[in-house]
């Protein structure tokens, strides 16, 4: 994971088909969507 957030410039965060989250490395990493479906959120 941590080549893909050094390479990439955008990306697209999908969760169950769908389009979680869209944007720059640091953004989806700070994303709570993100974290929640990545990290099981309570």
């Amino acid at each position: 994971m941590r080549v893909i957030m050094n390479l990439a410039e955008s990306i697209y965060c999908l969760a169950h088909g769908e389009l979680l989250a869209h944007g720059s490395p640091d953004e989806i990493q700070n994303d709570q969507s993100v974290i929640d479906a990545y990290l099981g959120a309570h």
